[in-house]
């Protein structure tokens, strides 16, 4: 059988994929051939994508006020003016205080709620705006980290990760963290195994968890990032590229074109007389972690018009998503342009990003 070239043009595979409303289905054609994935991860796809079946892909903003957590999604669909076209599909969550703890893919986010001293756990997806409560895990353990996953798309099976801090004195050499993993399926909470750190290395506070196929990872302190597999319910460790060190900032982890990546922020220097968003990917097999740098992009040209721009991701392989004061801006490479969605006050200096896709179709968030 011939390839897909031979039936149709180019245009017309973009234009059927462009209207393809279920995320399940799209990723699915990633996987028919390489010219496919490579359209579905072309610059102009996903902005297409979400105007011509109202899917929605961006990212939750959250931060602190008056001592509650607020958040705001954005997408580079969104006007320039605050509440853009991006705010009629998720709102503000229909909970006060309601905290981001992990963010995935395929339309679903895990929260918590503080109501005085008491919490209650929450799956939701809120581009459907459909909103379930969990069990909760043993909350008298510090939560550390959280990630969410979904294992299955029809019927919806999704896992919940979340490390929590185990003090005990005698082991002063070591941080101890329990794992708990909440599954759908099972409707319950299940302890697996307890995690030796380091004691003076954490998981980075404001750095969510990162997903790729059956794996989390978390970026730590030490400039490590924390893997555990699923699969068979195990935990490696590995190290950023060699020439991360101190003088990079804004260190994240993100998912780019289906792999681990890494972005920070070079500043320049007595030395170097740029300012570079670098981003990395990994491209070794499990227990065999390579980094290769992908890209260089120089914005030394927005610190003119944004204030303490600094990088929180990317919206796919050719635009970067940037902070700054007030402002989200997505950063196209290509031509050097911008697209600016205003934040409100709440949002001056964002401390989380959780990038966020979703299409329109309910699920059944209470499990098999």
């Amino acid at each position: 059988m011939g390839s897909d070239q031979e039936y149709f043009s180019s245009d017309i595979i973009f234009d059927i994929l462009t209207r393809t409303p279920s995320l399940k289905t799209l990723d699915t054609c990633k996987c028919v051939s390489k010219t496919w994935k490579r359209m579905i991860y072309e610059s102009s796809f996903m902005p297409t994508y979400c105007k011509r079946t109202d899917n929605v892909s961006g990212y939750f903003i959250q931060d602190m006020k008056n001592n509650k957590h607020v958040s705001v999604f954005v997408s580079i669909d969104q006007s320039e003016e605050e509440g853009g076209r991006g705010g009629r599909y998720i709102g503000r969550f229909p909970y006060d205080d309601m905290k981001i703890l992990a963010s995935c893919n395929q339309g679903l986010l895990c929260c918590v709620q503080q109501k005085y001293r008491a919490y209650r756990y929450y799956v939701c997806k809120p581009a459907t705006r459909q909103w379930q409560a969990l069990p909760n895990p043993k909350l008298c353990y510090e939560t550390v980290a959280v990630a969410i996953m979904v294992l299955r798309a029809s019927p919806l099976r999704y896992k919940i990760v979340r490390l929590s801090k185990l003090d005990i004195v005698e082991y002063v050499n070591y941080r101890m963290l329990r794992c708990e993993i909440f599954d759908s399926d099972l409707w319950t909470w299940r302890e697996t195994q307890v995690l030796n750190l380091p004691y003076n290395e954490m998981i980075t506070k404001y750095c969510p968890a990162v997903c790729v196929g059956n794996s989390v990872h978390w970026l730590t302190n030490h400039d490590n990032v924390l893997a555990f597999h699923e699969d068979d319910k195990s935990f490696d460790k590995f190290s950023l590229p060699q020439t991360v060190n101190d003088a990079c900032e804004c260190k994240q982890l993100l998912e780019y074109q289906g792999r681990l990546g890494f972005t920070c922020l070079r500043k320049k220097d007595s030395t170097i007389e740029l300012c570079t968003i670098e981003l990395w990917l990994n491209d070794g097999p499990r227990n065999y972690y390579q980094w290769t740098k992908k890209m260089d992009v120089n914005i030394s040209n927005l610190e003119a018009i944004l204030d303490y721009p600094s990088p929180a991701g990317f919206y796919n392989a050719e635009i970067a998503f940037i902070d700054s004061v007030y402002e989200a801006t997505f950063y196209k490479i290509q031509d050097c342009s911008v697209r600016k969605v205003k934040l409100s006050y709440e949002f001056r200096y964002s401390r989380q990003f959780f990038q966020f896709r979703s299409d329109l179709e309910s699920v059944n968030l209470k499990g098999g």
